[in-house]
């Protein structure tokens, strides 16, 4: 049970966070993690006319000066990757893009509203430890004894990398801001709708692009391969849960 405690505490701690100056690419990591904040960033990009889709799905670039001061490190990568038509599956994975993931999530770590990899990596240990010894004591024939931490473990393992503190945010800002009957007139308000409510909203508030460049799940009409140093790489629709989380 102690171990559980440990888990639970590396995992959901802090209970306050750094929310100050966050932006929509910012919220949509702490609801869903790189690939929410990747999503993001392409629909404000989108959004701001720098960035549309060819007839295939594929990105391309709109505006060839940049994407304006105000775009954070992932919206300029994502705008150098697309400076060839790409699918948002192979964009996803170039290096400047998956840097720029990996530098945002690290920051919402920082913060204290998501959890890091180090503690997500401890905490799952502790809780396959605890959760490994409650089916044994349930497998002996104390049920009622070891099934209440078995599911308890469960829970930690299977819980958003989010803190008490990411929670509480989120829950907050959805509270403030809540899904509309129509698309909003500000391109600003439909990037936050965007990073609080996920696929829900792309489906309300930009279906067509949405769909176009494989955001609700499904592969784009084609998709070209990116290669990196290290060969092809796996693309973005197949493992988009974090878009719509």
């Amino acid at each position: 049970m102690a171990g559980l405690v440990g888990a639970g505490l590396l995992r959901w701690l802090p209970a306050g966070g750094r929310p100050d100056g966050l932006t929509a690419v910012g919220l949509a990591g702490v609801r869903g993690g790189p690939k929410a904040a990747l999503a993001v960033a392409v629909v404000e990009l989108h959004l701001a006319e720098v960035v549309d889709t060819d007839r295939y799905g594929r990105l391309r670039r709109v505006v060839h000066t940049g994407p304006g001061r105000d775009a954070t490190p992932l919206h300029r990568a994502v705008w150098a990757a697309v400076g060839r038509d790409l699918s948002l599956a192979d964009a996803a994975v170039t290096p400047p893009v998956r840097r720029a993931q990996e530098e945002a999530v690290a920051d919402l770590a920082r913060r204290g509203l998501r959890c890091g990899r180090a503690r997500l990596a401890a905490a799952g240990l502790l809780a396959l430890a605890a959760g490994g010894t409650a089916v044994a004591v349930a497998a002996q024939g104390s049920l009622w004894t070891g099934l209440p931490p078995a599911l308890l473990s469960l829970a930690v393992l299977c819980a958003p990398a989010r803190t008490l503190a990411g929670h509480r945010l989120l829950r907050g800002m959805r509270r403030r801001h809540p899904l509309p009957g129509t698309a909003p007139a500000e391109p600003e308000e439909t990037g936050l709708l965007a990073a609080l409510h996920g696929r829900r909203a792309l489906r309300l508030l930009v279906p067509a692009f949405a769909a176009r460049t494989g955001l609700l799940g499904a592969r784009t009409a084609r998709e070209t391969v990116a290669r990196s140093d290290d060969g092809p790489h796996e693309g973005f629709a197949a493992g988009a849960d974090g878009v719509g989380t």
